[in-house]
């Protein structure tokens, strides 16, 4: 009998050296302290702490009540609450319905339907869907036909029309068969899932949300319509994911349960970055690359968190894989369906720029680039034709409305090169330190690579443990030399043309995502597959517990939203609660330093601290009578001064505030008889009554 051939020494010394490289990279990752842990001048805690107080008695002193897992348990077991999450969970179903009925009409309207899977078409046509409602709902809220009605018949209508033409039209070819998942990688993404939902559908915390991402559409939603906010400047960027939040609203006619059904659409954006970066790791690899680099996506806890807080990083995250799919599938496609493809990718790419700026230069250039290579490479100018109308086809509306509201298309910026209106040249002046470029550095961009590499709070180990594997096979090499320039690219134009906000980098992640996959291949054979498992098992373990903390956001999955809808603006903001709890019916605040707004059941007259101080504008040289009749036109009946913000703001290296408004300008108030004397509301906050 001969004897089975020995394996070559070598592959048992790389074997040995990956292990060990694998055993520090965690040690290190393990022990860097988490940036954002801690409190005040405290110690900051390790994901290795935070593993051994996850289970009773690893740590003396940790017991069943103080160990987090049992904590988490507790936090997921007041079942009796979850009724209440039915009507945001019906709202964010009949929009999704919708979204997927419109990106499947656009898939079939394309031709591209019978060349996809299943959840390849369940990934596109829900992204795509999504962009397409978005414009949509912009053009009917401007024309103010936006109803609780209105949306629920044009709901129920999409979905009824998905349903009809998947019935009676048949397609050329069903699609490509679906890989088939191996069923530990589906238990190992369900509680990932489960608290991402569940977390999504608790009232936010962050001060973006509730100063524009949710405020924008509860302000269209009140007012009947969609409308340029000379107070918000935000809400003048492009806002097709915030669409979903007013699309929630509108179906439920309520405000602050219609979020609950938008934040619970934003985060089902992580499962569809999944499929489609399962899709792509598998064509571009094996089966087993695709189910590693959903997990280890899904599993980040960045990605948690853009479920569990609705910016717009989630969706764009979801752009970006779905680009790097569509391009790899155009570029290689045959001659026939290349334009077709080249369309998607100019939907997807119109997509990523919708949902903020930055898309333009991390999304819409490069694959623009791409598109102009691939027209030059086959002589086909129609390529880049194609890019170009799919784009504008998401884009459009959203450059028509700010060109018809300050005419400038991407209000605010470039307003050196537009003429633009409701935006002055200290309004610019004071915008680009804060959202501009930060100097080049050299510790600053190493500092920065750290961050990225996994010093940043909520990133994963599993990016660096497994993405440079993808080199080791001969023929990922060169799928693995395009991804890697490509999330070069996202980083470094993150770097040179942002303020660096951490969360800016997030759209490197799909495709570090699809690199780890490719590199999971590398680790073939009983060793090779025992190693990535125990790699997986570490990585996915130390995520899981972070991902169950509050340090990664709000985590009372299954509380009473009665009561948090009161106690959470109190933990945010407890002067500007009990504002809100003790004013009148009907009255009308005007805010000074104070923005964050959307947790408010009154009405209030505010401004962010780019625009102009309403206080500022309405008395400023102005006499008794005018600023009377100004507060009254306005219905203001307070005036509430937050000091705190104020002086936050005027710190240094912070945005600034007018100097205007001082105390003295409030005692000039109050001698002119326009405002009463003073109530304070906390340490730093104060309350002036108008005088009628």
């Amino acid at each position: 009998m001969s004897t089975p051939p020995r394996c070559p020494v070598w592959i048992w010394v790389a074997l040995a050296a990956l292990v060990v490289l694998e055993l520090a990279w965690f040690a290190h990752f393990w022990a860097e302290p988490l940036p954002n842990s801690g409190s005040g001048s405290g110690p900051r805690l390790t994901r290795s702490q935070l593993l051994w107080r996850s289970i009773p008695g690893l740590v003396p002193g940790i017991r069943n009540d103080r160990a987090l897992l049992p904590q988490a348990a507790r936090e997921l077991s007041h079942w009796q609450n979850l009724p209440q999450r039915l009507p945001p969970m019906l709202a964010a179903a009949a929009i999704a319905g919708a979204a997927l009925a419109l990106g499947h009409l656009a898939l079939r309207v394309l031709g591209l339907r019978g060349q996809l899977t299943r959840q390849e078409r369940l990934a596109l046509g829900g992204g795509v869907g999504a962009s397409l409602l978005g414009g949509l709902t912009l053009v009917t809220g401007r024309a103010g036909l936006l109803t609780p009605w209105s949306v629920r018949l044009a709901l129920f209508s999409l979905i009824a029309g998905g349903i009809a033409s998947r019935l009676t039209i048949r397609d050329q070819a069903d699609g490509e068969p679906c890989p088939r998942t191996p069923r530990a990688a589906l238990l190992l993404a369900a509680p990932f899932l489960v608290i991402m939902a569940l977390g999504s559908m608790l009232p936010t915390i962050d001060f973006d949300a509730i100063e524009y991402h949710l405020q924008g559409p509860k302000e269209y939603f009140l007012e009947g319509r969609i409308a340029f906010l000379p107070h918000n400047v935000y809400t003048s960027m492009p806002f097709n994911v915030e669409m979903l939040h007013l699309l929630g609203m509108e179906a439920l006619d309520d405000w602050w349960w219609g979020a609950l059904a938008g934040q619970l659409l934003v985060a089902s954006y992580a499962p569809l970055t999944a499929l489609i970066l399962a899709a792509t790791a598998a064509r571009w690899g094996s089966p087993r690359a695709g189910w590693v680099a959903g997990i280890v996506y899904l599993s980040t806890p960045w990605i948690y968190r853009l479920a569990v807080i609705p910016y717009v990083e989630g969706p764009l995250c979801f752009y970006h894989a779905a680009l790097a799919f569509a391009a790899g599938r155009a570029w290689s496609t045959a001659p026939a369906d290349r334009p077709r493809w080249w369309t998607l990718v100019g939907l997807l790419a119109g997509g990523a720029m919708a949902c903020k700026y930055t898309g333009f230069v991390s999304a819409v250039v490069p694959f623009a680039v791409v598109a102009l290579a691939d027209a030059i490479r086959r002589k086909d100018p129609k390529i880049v034709l194609r890019f170009a109308v799919g784009f504008g086809l998401v884009m459009a509306p959203w450059l028509a409305k700010n060109v018809m509201d300050t005419g400038n298309p991407v209000y605010p910026l470039a307003s050196s090169l537009f003429p633009t209106r409701h935006w002055t040249a200290e309004q610019a002046a004071k915008w680009a330190p804060a959202h501009g470029p930060k100097p080049i550095q050299v510790r600053a961009f190493v500092d920065s690579v750290l961050d990225v590499a996994g010093r940043s709070d909520w990133q994963s180990p599993l990016f660096v443990a497994l993405a440079p594997l993808a080199f080791v096979r001969r023929g990922h090499r060169r799928v693995a030399l395009a991804l890697s320039a490509y999330a070069a690219y996202v980083f470094l134009s993150w770097w040179l043309f942002t303020h660096r906000l951490d969360r800016f980098w997030l759209p490197i992640l799909p495709t570090l995502a699809v690199l780890a996959g490719l590199g999971a291949d590398a680790l073939t054979g009983k060793v090779g597959t025992m190693v990535l498992a125990a790699i997986l098992a570490a990585g996915i373990a130390s995520n899981a517990v972070q991902c169950t903390t509050s340090l990664t956001g709000l985590n009372e999955w299954t509380a009473d939203l009665t009561d948090l809808r009161t106690r959470v603006p109190r933990l945010l903001n407890a002067p500007l609660a009990r504002l809100d709890a003790e004013l009148p019916p009907g009255a009308v605040p005007l805010l000074v330093g104070q923005a964050a707004v959307f947790h408010l059941n009154h009405r209030a007259v505010y401004n962010t601290v780019f625009n102009p101080e309403i206080l500022e504008t309405l008395t400023r040289d102005q006499p008794t009578e005018s600023i009377r009749a100004s507060l009254a036109d306005r219905g203001i009946t307070h005036v509430y001064v937050d000091w705190h913000e104020i002086e936050r703001y005027r710190s240094p290296g912070n945005y600034g505030f007018t100097s205007y408004v001082q105390p003295e300008v409030f005692a000039r108030l109050i001698a002119q008889g326009i405002l009463g004397p003073p109530t304070a509301f906390g340490s730093q906050q104060d309350l002036y009554a108008v005088v009628r």
